[in-house]
Formats: C-alpha cells, structure tokens, sequence
C-alpha cells in the first residue's frame, strides 16, 4: 500500500492533486486533511484496503461534500453491529467494491478470513457498491486489485481517474 500511494503521489503531485496514505489506525487524521482538501474545494477520493477500507468508510461517513469511495478487499473492523448494517454514506458519490478471491490462497487470504471472523465480514455499503470487481488475487495484491478490470473493462484506477478529475 505505501509504495502504491507514494508511486501515485509522484505521478499526481505535478497535477496539483494531494494523495496521502494513512494506515487504517489513524482514520482521525484522514478526516483532517479530508475536511481541509474538502474546504478548499478540491475532489476527494478515499480508498481503503482490508481495514483501511473500513477506515475509508467511517471518514466518508463524517464529511459534507462528494466523495469517491474505493474499497480494495474491504473487511470489517470489530464494532457495533449497527455500524456493519449502515449503508452507503451521504457523502458517496460513487462507491467501487474490488473483491479478491484468491484463485491461489496464500498467508494474506488466512489474514484476511480472520478479519471476516473478528469484524462480521463486509459493510453494507461496499455489498451495495455502485461497481463491483471481483478478481482472483490474493488480499496483499493492492496494486493488482487497483488495475483489475470489471466487467465492464473499467479498473477502480479509471473509476478514480474519470470520477474525480484533477
């Protein structure tokens, strides 16, 4: 994830975009710099794999204004179930669920079931998502998971590149 979000914040820092990583712990300082890119008026994408999908979800859920949402093999962090239950947040404009199913498990797809154990599975939100993209990778495969195509031929990068233009 780190070196997925530092490539993409080389490419788009020319542009004059913003991309930050944050790990799924410190959802409190994405609703920061969230608010702010907000109040500047600039568009917003969250993008959260595993856990940090869930992160992704509670920042949307506490912001005014549009938002893309992409949920990268989203799992549920362990809390109420009300939250679980919730749909998609006011602030989703467009919300991608890529779902990997590992054609190969590995150690990552052991991690990944335990989080399905411990947090109850996938949020409403991302099971109700605009676009799915299910794809065969092992739940490491972020960068894979971001250039999967779905059926309609569309990767969650091209959602992210033609729902929030620079």
């Amino acid at each position: 994830m780190l070196s997925y979000a530092e490539a993409r914040r080389r490419l788009m820092e020319p542009t004059g975009r913003v991309v930050r990583y944050f790990p799924h712990y410190k959802a409190v300082a994405a609703l920061e710099l969230a608010r702010s890119l907000l109040a500047d008026g600039k568009p917003l994408a969250l993008i959260g794999h595993s856990w940090g999908a869930d992160a992704a979800l509670r920042v949307a859920r506490r912001i005014d204004g549009d938002v893309v949402l992409i949920g990268a093999d989203p799992v549920a962090k362990p809390s109420l179930p009300l939250s679980y239950w919730q749909g998609r947040p006011a602030s989703a404009q467009f919300v991608v669920h890529v779902d990997a199913v590992a054609e190969a498990p590995d150690r990552s797809d052991r991690v990944k079931s335990f989080g399905y154990l411990a947090g109850g599975g996938v949020h409403r939100a991302w099971r109700e998502a605009d676009v799915t993209i299910p794809t065969g990778l092992n739940h490491w495969n972020f960068a894979g998971m971001m250039a999967a195509k779905g059926a309609d031929g569309k990767s969650a990068e091209d959602w992210l590149a033609a729902l929030a233009p620079a």
